[in-house]
């Protein structure tokens, strides 16, 4: 909402800091015309047809006529600005983002997905298919980009950070999904997300296998080695070919 309204406020100031001197000095002419009070003189100037013609100056009468054109001109000024602001790439990235903030924070019972890699994207398309939900964290901007677009709910940020983890609603989320290709950063968020919610479940993905204990003295309900998983899911095929032979793949 901060982000909307600072937007805004840069496309709309120079059109109210124009209307505010045009304003300043209609009253001032109104006053020097007909005398008049300063709030009778603003009074007139946002509503012309309270001017009664028998009663002003000719001067007046031509004055009220300029004063009417500029806020009609000022008005339409402001309305492109406005219809500027909503439509272009920056407004319509601020909308997304204020409506992905929002429904992340109408979450609950939800899983975190931290990384948006190759094992990471297939995490997101098997979520999306079970319409489970989450909240996906990446650092990449031009990703997240994407992501508001295809409406996946996500935060650009570090998952490392406690504040990215909080905005992602850590305190409220079922468990954490951490893919990231970095042993050590997956194993500083399993701690972390942990602190933050113990009861959450943690899915932390290992490259090797020497750091795999360490996620789980750290807090890891489950700890995914893909290059493992996949050697042992390729001796699975392999062993089918083979009716006789009893392989131990567990």
């Amino acid at each position: 909402m901060v982000r909307i309204l600072l937007l805004f406020l840069r496309r709309l100031w120079l059109p109210l800091v124009v209307f505010a001197g045009f304003s300043l000095m209609c009253v001032l002419v109104y006053r020097r015309l007909e005398g008049l009070g300063w709030q009778d003189a603003l009074f007139w100037m946002i509503q012309p047809h309270a001017i009664d013609a028998k009663r002003v100056h000719n001067a007046t009468k031509l004055f009220s006529l300029v004063v009417y054109i500029g806020v009609f001109g000022f008005q339409i000024w402001v309305a492109e600005r406005v219809a500027v602001t909503i439509f272009n790439r920056q407004g319509v990235e601020a909308w997304r983002t204020m409506l992905n903030d929002v429904s992340i924070e109408k979450l609950r019972d939800h899983f975190i997905i931290c990384g948006y890699g190759q094992v990471g994207r297939t995490v997101v398309d098997q979520l999306n298919r079970l319409k489970i939900p989450f909240v996906l964290i990446e650092t990449n901007e031009g990703l997240c980009r994407e992501l508001l677009k295809d409406k996946v709910l996500s935060i650009q940020g570090d998952a490392k950070r406690h504040d990215v983890l909080l905005s992602a609603g850590i305190e409220r989320a079922r468990g954490v999904c951490i893919v990231i290709d970095n042993d050590a950063d997956n194993l500083y968020i399993t701690v972390t997300a942990k602190a933050l919610n113990p009861k959450a479940r943690i899915i932390t993905r290992a490259g090797q296998s020497r750091y795999a204990q360490a996620m789980r003295n750290s807090g890891a309900d489950e700890v995914i080695i893909p290059e493992y998983e996949g050697g042992l899911m390729t001796g699975r095929m392999i062993a089918k070919f083979y009716p006789s032979a009893h392989p131990n793949l567990e």
